[in-house]
């Protein structure tokens, strides 16, 4: 009788994570076929360059298929771009040297992102130009996904390094690491659109970041005045 109940109760667990039907395994195995393709051709041909006729080709589905998992060429670039990113990040924060100073860390991972676009400026700035403001608001999740593991990893970086940096209790981490971002952020777009070298972008961010994490850390305690000092006498 135990072991009839013990095999209905594994047959029940079982039954609650079914396994994915032959449906799912197909999407999912035509959405890898885009991506892939996707990244392929804009690596070879350039973003402007490529086609989505080419792209479905490529990845051996019709043009109309394509349109199902994404709306225009301007998806697919976010689509690839996000999961490229997500490994470009989550690899720089497990590279991190945990006894650094704070602003090295930071200039790790933000070193990192800036060498993943140094690979292809033309996308780069074809994906900036896209992600800044979303045409498409389907794409929101994508990046909003991608924004939370990067905003978490560099609170993350923050929190580890929070007494021997003597950082202030009680920040927000999060927010923090969205701050730290947006200064990288803006950096980043003039460094794409010309306006600052590459050399001059990763100075004047180390400079940017090093003040901000100034204002991280507890205030010295201030040196007590003359008048100060009299009247702590008389008390």
């Amino acid at each position: 009788m135990k072991q009839a109940v013990g095999k209905r109760a594994a047959k029940g667990g079982a039954e609650k994570v079914p396994p994915v039907g032959r449906r799912e395994r197909n999407k999912r195995e035509k959405l890898d076929r885009i991506l892939a393709s996707a990244r392929d051709l804009f690596a070879a041909k350039g973003f402007s360059d490529t086609t989505t006729q080419e792209i479905a080709e490529r990845a051996d589905i019709g043009t109309g298929t394509l349109f199902l998992y994404a709306k225009t060429k301007e998806d697919l670039l976010i689509m690839v771009f996000k999961d490229e990113m997500i490994e470009t990040s989550q690899t720089a924060f497990r590279k991190v040297s945990p006894e650094a100073p704070l602003v090295d860390q930071l200039m790790q991972v933000f070193g990192a992102m800036v060498t993943y676009h140094s690979r292809d400026l033309p996308l780069a700035r074809a994906l900036i130009r896209e992600i800044t403001i979303l045409a498409n608001p389907d794409r929101r999740e994508d990046v909003r996904s991608l924004m939370r593991i990067i905003y978490s990893g560099i609170g993350d970086i923050i929190a580890g390094s929070r007494s021997r940096e003597k950082i202030r209790a009680g920040i927000d981490l999060a927010l923090a690491g969205e701050a730290l971002f947006g200064i990288y952020y803006i950096g980043l777009i003039g460094w794409l659109n010309g306006q600052i070298t590459k050399q001059a972008f990763l100075k004047r961010l180390r400079a940017k970041l090093a003040l901000s994490v100034e204002g991280l850390r507890v205030a010295p305690a201030e040196p007590a005045t003359p008048a100060r000092r009299t009247r702590n006498r008389k008390s």
